[in-house]
């Protein structure tokens, strides 16, 4: 997957009205709540077959954090 193509997936898992980037501080904003972060897990899994854990999600600070989580599934 591109990573234009991640962020405008994640984009929708966040149910976010405008765009993001991949410096965007996810604490920074109201949507990255509890459902979100579940919501981060499931896409996840069924689009990478990736398993992550609220554990693992309490240490990501960026849209650039998640990128490096999901390895080489997201490439230039």
């Amino acid at each position: 997957m591109k990573k234009q193509e991640f962020l405008v997936a994640l984009e929708d898992v966040l149910q976010l009205e405008d765009a993001i980037s991949e410096t965007q501080n996810l604490t920074a904003l109201e949507e990255w709540d509890s459902l979100s972060k579940m919501a981060v897990m499931a896409y996840y899994k069924k689009n990478f077959g990736i398993e992550i854990t609220l554990n693992t999600l309490k240490d990501i600070q960026t849209v650039n954090d998640l990128i490096k989580l999901a390895g080489d599934n997201i490439n230039d």
